[in-house]
């Protein structure tokens, strides 16, 4: 027997409107393409319905499992919005296709999956915390997503104070939502450092962008070094590409 002829076949099935075609936290290999109908893709945190994607004919659903090379639990559910038709693969049919893509081909789409393996945790990581955030200062939990420590120089500026002096300071961690910024105490002098204040910030990322963006101070503390202060910053006024940006850095 070879082994083209122990390749499961291709299965067609059918499923109505609501019935759940993968559950989250469920095992499964096999890969979905829609022929007819809508699906949708979501998860589950404490009891809240977090949805991720509509997908309509055409469209492949239940591939992370193939790519990602691992037998692990299905990371969202699926759920015919209408009545679906499926054609069902198993991963075995896509295995030697995969194996002769060119190879820069195939390290392209394994680092796009690496990115998306990382999101995936990062959006668990969010749903998981946001019933502990609840009891603390809701200011202080929008900057704990996603947070990634780091070490960066950066130039800020008063956005309402008459004086354009641009002083130093130091990112100590980013997020998708604001910074944690070092800064001289001394600098306070200057202008306003208090809590509600905007400022203006620049700084550059390893791959050499530079990003302005205008931030609100969240909370100011002392910092661990003597005669600085720690200020938690939101991004105010940041624009779509700096954050796309910043999203590759904290995924990097």
């Amino acid at each position: 027997m070879t082994e083209k002829t122990k390749i499961p076949p291709v299965v067609h099935l059918s499923y109505s409107k609501g019935e759940l075609i993968i559950k989250e936290g469920d095992y499964g290999i096999s890969i979905y393409k829609i022929f007819k109908g809508h699906v949708r893709i979501f998860k589950k945190s404490n009891n809240n319905i977090i949805p991720l994607a509509t997908l309509g004919r055409g469209e492949v659903f239940g591939e992370m499992t193939f790519f990602n090379f691992l037998l692990e639990p299905r990371s969202a559910s699926v759920e015919a919005l209408d009545d679906v038709d499926l054609e069902v693969w198993h991963p075995a049919r896509l295995s030697e296709e995969y194996k002769n893509m060119p190879a820069i081909l195939g390290y392209i789409t394994k680092q796009t999956l690496n990115r998306l393996l990382r999101m995936n945790r990062i959006v668990d990581e969010l749903s998981t915390r946001k019933k502990k955030d609840k009891e603390v200062d809701p200011e202080v939990a929008k900057r704990r997503y996603f947070r990634k420590d780091w070490h960066q120089e950066c130039l800020y500026s008063s956005v309402t104070h008459s004086s354009k002096l641009s002083l130093h300071g130091v990112i100590k961690d980013i997020s998708p939502l604001g910074l944690g910024v070092e800064v001289s105490a001394g600098n306070t002098i200057n202008f306003s450092h208090d809590p509600g204040n905007h400022l203006k910030i620049s700084f550059q990322l390893p791959s050499g962008s530079t990003i302005n963006v205008v931030a609100i101070i969240r909370s100011v503390k002392k910092s661990k070094v003597p005669g600085y202060l720690f200020l938690g910053l939101e991004f105010k006024d940041i624009s779509k590409d700096a954050l796309r940006q910043i999203g590759f850095f904290m995924m990097s």
